[in-house]
């Protein structure tokens, strides 16, 4: 079944052509997060390529991408994807480079260190910008205020 002619769950709507640029930046910008938390595993910890943690975070990127696929309009699924998002700029680029006593370790306090946290934080400012315009416009809809994406399903109809 191609992606013109799969329907949402939710809305019985067709998958129109903004819902597939919303997919695929979504794709991009989960391939810019998990190289950043890549980046920053390797160079700080050094944690193998192939470990699970880095793995698992790839594994729960696909899983998300595929459950978007399967549902574009779902304010659930986007709600899920900023959270994630949230989640890895927040507790992993920002918490874990300060010397909180409720870490497990001692963060190393160097330039060195935050550079790497930085380029880990600012890596997740595409899924969060991504997902938080995608449910803007969601709720938008939602409210009848229409948009470029109601104006995109229409001339796609």
């Amino acid at each position: 079944m191609s992606l013109d002619h799969r329907r949402t769950a939710w809305s019985g709507a067709t998958a129109t052509s903004a819902d597939r640029r919303k997919v695929g930046m979504l794709a991009a910008a989960l391939a810019v997060s998990w190289a950043s938390m890549v980046f920053h595993n390797l160079w700080e910890l050094p944690i193998p390529l192939l470990a699970v943690e880095n793995i698992g975070p790839l594994a729960l990127d696909i899983a998300l991408l595929v459950v978007c696929w399967r549902w574009p309009r779902s304010a659930v699924v986007w709600a899920v994807i900023l959270a994630w998002g949230l989640l890895n700029m927040v507790v992993g680029g920002l918490l874990t480079v300060l010397p909180l006593p409720v870490l497990p370790f001692v963060p190393e306090q160097s330039v060195g260190h935050y550079t790497v946290h930085l380029v880990y934080a600012v890596g997740q400012l595409p899924v969060v910008l991504v997902a938080a315009g995608v449910l803007r416009r969601l709720r938008h809809q939602k409210h009848g205020n229409g948009g470029r994406e109601d104006r995109d399903a229409r001339a796609d109809g």
